[in-house]
């Protein structure tokens, strides 16, 4: 049985929060900026689409700094978006920690948190969809016990491959 998923309001000097519309214009225009948008060529306009477009099983969140949430772009850290249900269990459809805030261990512990939060609510599987030339990306998730199970060639964009990663969640019975 589904339950909806919890995610935890803060953890530690971050906090997680629902996107709001006033966040996706800045958020779109950082993630330009990043891999594997960047390599893929996505607009700031189509990333903003992405982000404004109304689906009931993607799951919009931001990750923002505990101390700087003030105004609405100061402390923004980065973005995740959990498409629920998928395949007994979710899909991290985007997960983005904006270049400044990166190598500090806060995707690290984000990924935890999700994974608890996806376990507790809903199944015993993570999915995750990672350009295959973003190599720092495959190896974070691989870092973190995931297993590349799949490869798709022009999925999300011609002439690109995809890979789709699975970690399957070990659930506390106590």
């Amino acid at each position: 049985m589904m339950r909806p998923i919890n995610f935890p309001e803060r953890l530690d000097n971050f906090a997680i929060r629902p996107l709001q519309k006033d966040h996706c214009s800045f958020i779109a225009r950082q993630l330009c900026t990043m891999e594997p948008w960047k390599s893929l060529g996505y607009s700031p306009a189509s990333l903003e689409n992405y982000l404004l477009t109304p689906d009931p099983c993607l799951n919009f969140r931001v990750i923002v700094d505990n101390v700087a949430f003030g105004e609405i772009y100061l402390g923004l850290m980065g973005v995740f978006a959990l498409r629920t249900p998928w395949l007994f269990g979710a899909c991290l459809e985007l997960f983005a920690i904006f270049p400044h805030y990166q190598k500090q261990g806060m995707g690290k512990k984000l990924l935890a948190t999700l994974e608890k939060s996806v376990c507790a609510a809903m199944g015993r599987n993570l999915w995750i969809l990672v350009s295959a030339f973003n190599q720092t990306a495959r190896n974070f998730y691989l870092h973190q016990g995931y297993i590349e199970v799949a490869q798709f060639d022009d999925l999300v964009t011609i002439g690109f491959q995809e890979v789709l990663l699975r970690k399957q969640l070990a659930r506390n019975n106590s």
